[in-house]
């Protein structure tokens, strides 16, 4: 049997989601305003594009600072990365997060994964979030899509996700790790 690994990264890879960590750091946002978004049915590159470009008043070393000193991966993330490889597995994330901090927590790792981030650019003291890869989908759909495409090429494949935006890809897929909301979504 062929295995496929597509993952979430925030949250699932990460202990806790980036972007939310960051907002809240640095006083940006407050923990109630996230908690809405995950309530409300937002899709995530909408909330990103309206919330997380607050960063763009943070000088991007203290947002690095900030990822080293505070941001860790999951127990087994690296191993798992590192024996899909070995083992000709495909493992690959599909996420929400932006290449602002997603690069400094695979530098931080040590991290090699083919991956879906959007690309935050501060120019000028303005942020601008763009997701080139989601062509016309919503995140929710592109994750769906991505579990898709492997199980037509013959690959049983397994998701990994903790958000409300990942049940579609969850509900594709053969096999789910599911971990906070979506697992809760998912026992439910």
């Amino acid at each position: 049997m062929k295995y496929a690994i597509v993952s979430d990264f925030d949250g699932t890879i990460t202990c806790e989601d980036v972007g939310d960590f960051l907002l809240v750091h640095f006083g940006l946002v407050s923990v109630k305003d996230i908690e809405k978004a995950y309530l409300l049915d937002i899709p995530v590159e909408k909330w990103m594009k309206k919330y997380f470009r607050r960063i763009e008043k943070i000088p991007v070393p203290e947002i690095e600072k900030a990822i080293r000193e505070n941001i860790k991966v999951k127990k087994f993330v690296r191993e798992t990365i590192k024996a899909c490889k070995k083992t000709g597995i495909p493992f690959e994330i599909a996420s929400g997060g932006v290449d602002l901090y997603a690069g400094p927590v695979f530098r931080k790792e040590r991290l090699k994964a083919r991956s879906f981030f959007g690309k935050c650019s501060i120019k000028k003291g303005k942020a601008k979030i763009r997701y080139p890869f989601l062509k016309g989908l919503e995140l929710s759909d592109f994750k769906k899509s991505r579990v898709v495409r492997y199980r037509e090429k013959g690959y049983t494949v397994i998701f990994c996700g903790d958000g409300p935006n990942d049940l579609k890809a969850a509900l594709a897929a053969d096999m789910v790790f599911a971990d906070s909301r979506l697992y809760k979504i998912c026992r439910e």
